[in-house]
């Protein structure tokens, strides 16, 4: 039996597409889009622990999502039934990424601090915008919002387990 790597999350299914079994997905990132017929992806249905693959038939871009058909998938209440669920790859069948690019799963859970040493909190989710990500970090129940740019994220430690930021002005005087 083959060993899998850890499996990331690369997409989320958000909704059916027609009659035939389509998805439409939300991917994370550009990983998916690259993906062609005959490739192997798992799924994870919501509130289940069963792992499925699913071989893709045909994959095409439509705005800020991917509609997948899927050979195993073949009517709409099959493509339902998997609507929430978590598309996942193998880590190690990831591409690599250059100096400077991180997939978010690397980054989420780690801690977020200023030049200065205040710690603002744990990165919990990444906003994707035309323009650039947003980093959601959760602190005592408060969310601030991080913009993603180089001008403001100085430094990604994946070691130290932390990310360095010089926020605007204004972003965090009340905390």
């Amino acid at each position: 039996m083959e060993t899998l790597s850890r499996l990331i999350p690369v997409g989320r299914i958000v909704r059916t597409h027609g009659v035939r079994g389509a998805l439409k997905v939300h991917p994370y990132g550009e990983t998916l889009a690259g993906k062609t017929p005959g490739f192997v992806i798992y799924v994870n249905r919501p509130g289940s622990e069963l792992r499925i693959s699913l071989t893709i038939s045909s994959l095409r871009p439509q705005g800020r999502h991917l509609v997948i058909h899927f050979d195993e998938i073949t009517t709409m209440d099959d493509a339902q039934a998997l609507v929430g669920s978590d598309l996942l790859l193998p880590e190690d069948s990831l591409p690599s990424t250059q100096e400077g690019e991180y997939y978010h799963f690397q980054l989420l859970g780690l801690s977020v601090v200023t030049v200065g040493g205040k710690g603002l909190g744990i990165l919990h989710s990444i906003i994707e915008t035309p323009a650039h990500d947003v980093y959601v970090v959760e602190r005592e129940g408060k969310q601030v919002l991080v913009p993603a740019v180089e001008e403001v994220v100085l430094e990604v430690d994946l070691v130290k387990g932390e990310i360095i930021v010089d926020p605007p002005r204004g972003l965090i005087d009340d905390l």
